[in-house]
């Protein structure tokens, strides 16, 4: 029975708070991890590509 000040401590604080700013909090939270893993992904791809490009210029027999 330890456990019930804490249950009941969560059912009041969680009452407190309205589901908008429930749902607020992880829409804001999904936006912005997405923005990071979309600049990740995109800074990921450059550098392959930089790489790539920069390996096939120092191969490239054609030139001098």
């Amino acid at each position: 029975m330890q456990r019930s000040p804490y249950i009941s401590a969560f059912i009041l604080l969680s009452s407190l708070t309205s589901s908008c700013q429930v749902a607020d909090l992880v829409f804001h939270t999904g936006t912005w991890s997405g923005v990071i893993l979309v600049t990740a992904f995109s800074v990921v791809i450059i550098w392959i590509i930089v790489r790539l490009m920069g390996k096939r210029r120092r191969n490239d027999w054609t030139k001098p």
